[in-house]
């Protein structure tokens, strides 16, 4: 059952009668009822900690070695929801929203390029204590894990590259055609009509989603619009490459990707697998850019067992 059919159900549950009409005219508050309602259901909870001043907002859920989730451009750590939830009866499961994203702060006379996330990043973890672990992102986040894994591969016990940025693509993707041809950027919607178009680029199979969480994640799109923009400009501006650095990760990595993804062309996957001296590679078919979102199970079928081979005995 889809998960927010479920989540609709609780909501109903919760709310009784006037509940349909509730939904209609609260949108952000029903779909924090239905965000709530999954994270229960993938043993994960809403948490705060304390970094340099700001409040970073993470999922944290199950018991083991720690597994460490990194969403991309535009995302949150509510997208890896579905996919932790296959994870939390055997591993630590953490996913944070970033600096700029989700309820974490946006500044706007501070930088967001990957080398300025990565120092966060690093200031996150000590910040939870966490001395080993696996590490995994995905998009934006798979550039800032591979970043990360070249300056602290002490603390990784794997890395997880899942249709990640950071190389250059030997085959355009169609958003790199889109931005060269008319300066659209798909990533930053501005309208409704410009949310679906997002999402037709992200997915082959979109997850069905009721009316009203469409209505409200397109809104909290649009409205962070101006600052996506601000981001993503630094993001190209001061591009971490990840060609000169992947040679020297020695790090177990698994890199897994969907084979119609439109927003990083799946070349891009084998040039990874060329540079890094110990990886392996998993390319999904029909499935696009995020599928831990589109198809949660499948990904942990081939990501669960690869952490479970690097995990020391006895954590």
């Amino acid at each position: 059952m889809s998960k927010f059919l479920i989540a609709v159900g609780v909501i109903i549950g919760v709310l009784g009668l006037g509940t349909y009409a509730y939904i209609e005219t609260h949108p952000q508050e029903a779909l924090e009822l239905a965000l709530k309602a999954e994270r229960d259901r993938a043993m994960l909870h809403l948490k705060t900690v304390e970094v340099n001043g700001d409040r970073w907002p993470y999922l944290e859920g199950g018991e083991g070695d720690v597994v460490l989730l990194l969403h991309g451009f535009g995302g949150d750590k509510d997208n890896w929801t579905r996919f932790a939830g296959h994870l939390t009866p055997d591993h630590r499961v953490i996913a944070p929203d970033l600096p700029g994203f989700g309820d974490n702060a946006r500044h706007e006379d501070q930088s967001y390029d990957i080398a300025t996330q990565r120092d966060r990043l690093a200031a996150f973890v000590e910040a939870l204590g966490l001395t080993q672990f696996h590490l995994a992102g995905n998009s934006m986040g798979g550039n800032l894990a591979g970043a990360y894994a070249h300056a602290y591969p002490e603390q990784l016990l794997s890395l997880g590259l899942i249709n990640a940025a950071g190389v250059e693509s030997p085959v355009p993707s169609d958003l790199m055609r889109e931005v060269e041809s008319t300066g659209r950027v798909a990533l930053i919607p501005r309208s409704r009509e410009d949310y679906d178009h997002l999402m037709e680029m992200v997915f082959v199979n979109r997850p069905w989603v009721p009316p009203f969480a469409v209505e409200a994640l397109a809104q909290q799109a649009i409205d962070n619009a101006d600052f996506l923009q601000k981001v993503f400009t630094e993001y190209r501006t001061n591009l971490f490459r990840l060609e000169p650095v992947l040679p020297e990760i020695e790090t177990p990595t698994l890199i897994i990707w969907g084979d119609t993804d439109r927003l990083i062309h799946v070349s891009s996957a084998r040039v990874m697998d060329d540079l890094l001296p110990n990886s392996e590679l998993e390319i999904m078919k029909s499935t696009g850019h995020c599928p831990m979102i589109e198809d949660p199970r499948a990904t942990v079928e081939l990501y669960g067992p690869f952490i479970d081979r690097h995990t020391p005995a006895g954590m």
